[in-house]
């Protein structure tokens, strides 16, 4: 029952990225997912109470992959570069091109699954920025600020966020921006 579960579960989040390739957030019903995904519409709700609950746990699961690449690779602007530029369609369609506004929901998850995270022992130095911040909500948004900003300078300039002087501009960017001296917030 566990593996079906998981598999399950995967099998939506999948189907998720896949329409996020195509679409915003706000143009992506339930009943998309799960005819994406080849599943029934009640297994969706066994899982998950709405698609946003569906965006916490996929952007909870990327942002753990991440951490876990950069624990192994200790670059983090590299790898959230990486998958900024592999992921420019997707952020785009929930940070950036939400015209029902349902952008706002989205950057509000992403947010949400960052203060989860810097609540945790993570090490990772935005994390513990955010931990550490007076305001961390407000540090949060200001984390998912830059990725939106970056995004937006991807679709608005028609760069390829995987083309390698690109993705030394994103790093340097990250770089500057993270490793900037940090005050309370």
């Amino acid at each position: 029952m566990v593996i079906i579960s998981i598999r399950t579960e995967l099998d939506l989040q999948r189907a998720m990225y896949q329409l996020l390739e195509q679409r915003s957030i706000s143009q992506i019903t339930v009943e998309q997912i799960c005819t994406q995904a080849f599943i029934h519409r009640s297994s969706f709700y066994r899982y998950y109470t709405d698609k946003f609950d569906l965006l916490y746990q996929m952007v909870m699961h990327a942002l753990e992959e991440l951490l876990a690449a950069e624990r192994t690779d200790a670059t983090g602007s590299a790898i959230m570069a990486r998958f900024i530029g592999t992921h420019t369609q997707i952020l785009r369609h929930l940070l950036v091109t939400n015209p029902e506004g349902d952008n706002s929901r989205s950057q509000r998850v992403i947010n949400d699954c960052f203060v989860t995270l810097a609540q945790t022992e993570e090490t990772d130095r935005v994390f513990i920025t955010i931990r550490q911040s007076q305001h961390p909500d407000l540090t949060a948004y200001l984390v998912s600020g830059v990725v939106m900003s970056i995004v937006q300078w991807l679709s608005n300039s028609g760069r390829d966020g995987q083309a390698e002087s690109t993705q030394a501009t994103i790093r340097a960017t990250l770089a500057t921006v993270f490793s900037l001296e940090q005050h309370s917030v």
